[in-house]
């Protein structure tokens, strides 16, 4: 049941990625494509609620410019402490904004980017694309598409399960594509 779910999945984000544009517009030459409202509606009534799923009701996102400002010095957007668990596995614990975009990337951005963000066949693997690029352009792909030489990736800007969390997003991704957060789920530091 699962293989099936997730190659239906695979499929409509195949079908979605191939009427977008590059501003996530859907283009002249698809017919019999959905109106934005119908795509809209039917994208949150399929998609996971990352929030809901992870026991969250609040969001609080660092939208000011300060976050900007202190990433810009060479702040990092993410903590993260590892230490040897039992047979010598590493153990990592994040902080919620790392561990609610591992959440987040795992509820959506996995189906084409895979698990951990190692890439696929038809996604390419983010992690040295992250260390290539800043916050700003990050944020800009996600919201609003992007068309590469192999596909093209959809605007998620109109999904509240992502345009929410785009900081979590840079946060978990940063800590990856850094080395800092080795594969697999991590665990949550306690809050303070």
């Amino acid at each position: 049941m699962r293989s099936v779910l997730g190659v239906v999945v695979v499929a409509a984000v195949l079908v979605t990625a191939a009427t977008l544009g590059p501003a996530g517009s859907v283009s002249a030459q698809s017919s019999g494509a959905q109106q934005p409202d119908e795509r809209e509606r039917a994208t949150s009534e399929n998609a996971v609620d990352v929030a809901e799923a992870a026991g969250e009701t609040e969001q609080s996102s660092q939208t000011d410019d300060s976050a900007s400002a202190t990433e810009a010095a060479g702040d990092v957007p993410y903590t993260v402490e590892c230490e040897e668990g039992q047979g010598g596995a590493k153990v990592c614990r994040v902080d919620r904004a790392t561990y609610v975009g591992w959440r987040t990337f795992h509820a959506v951005c996995h189906t084409c980017h895979a698990q951990d963000a190692v890439g696929s066949t038809f996604a390419p693997a983010l992690l040295p694309r992250i260390k290539q690029m800043d916050k700003d352009r990050f944020v800009m792909v996600v919201d609003q598409g992007f068309t590469g030489q192999v596909g093209v990736m959809p605007a998620w800007g109109m999904n509240p399960n992502v345009n929410r969390y785009y900081d979590e997003l840079w946060a978990y991704l940063r800590a990856r594509s850094d080395g800092v957060l080795p594969p697999g789920r991590p665990e949550r530091l306690p809050e303070e």
